[in-house]
């Protein structure tokens, strides 16, 4: 396994922890703000319909542009997300954070595919992709559980707190990638 391909990977799993922190409980959390079982429909009905389209224009355009640049974008987005939960106190406000996770995960998607490809050693693609899929799965039930342990025992706004906090870290790390993968270049364009 390539060092970029742990790296992509590390910061894809600590995204999707963070994220799914929350996920059981977005129906508690709109409910505490007011709104009912139509506000979660129509909130999710966006996220995915946006989802769909932004992706497609998203990979458009991340031919055009430096990947790992795009989905430091996406991650700041979902750190952005993250944050806006501490403000929300009416339901409307659950469309606009809808749209923002939508555009981070249209940075992601296929951008983020397309470095982890690009990372993965061919002699061991098989494993590699597994990791990835499985990781992933089991990056999620821990993530439920913990963000189950926090919301009972600190509340929503640690848990947004902590899931901020967690996206930046994923920011950081991808930022720093990028950042080598630059001057290594630069390195051997002098030489």
């Amino acid at each position: 396994m390539t060092r970029e391909y742990k790296i992509l990977l590390a910061a894809s799993f600590l995204c999707n922890f963070a994220d799914n922190l929350f996920g059981p409980f977005y129906a508690v959390f709109v409910q505490k703000i007011g709104g009912s079982i139509l506000t979660i429909g129509y909130a999710h009905t966006l996220t995915l319909v946006s989802t769909g389209i932004l992706i497609i224009v998203a990979g458009k355009l991340s031919d055009s542009f430096n990947k790992e640049w795009v989905t430091i974008c996406g991650y700041s987005l979902y750190a952005l997300g993250s944050l806006g939960y501490l403000f929300i106190s009416h339901p409307w406000q659950l469309f606009l954070l809808s749209i923002v996770f939508a555009l981070g995960t249209a940075c992601l998607s296929s951008p983020l595919k397309t470095l982890i490809s690009h990372a993965i050693n061919k002699k061991n693609e098989g494993l590699q992709w597994a990791l990835a899929g499985g990781g992933e799965r089991i990056i999620l039930g821990l993530s439920v559980l913990i963000g189950t342990m926090i919301v009972k025992y600190s509340g929503f706004k640690i848990l947004f707190i902590i899931m901020f906090i967690l996206q930046i870290i994923v920011v950081l790390i991808q930022l720093q990638l990028v950042l080598k993968k630059q001057l290594k270049v630069k390195i051997s364009n002098d030489k």
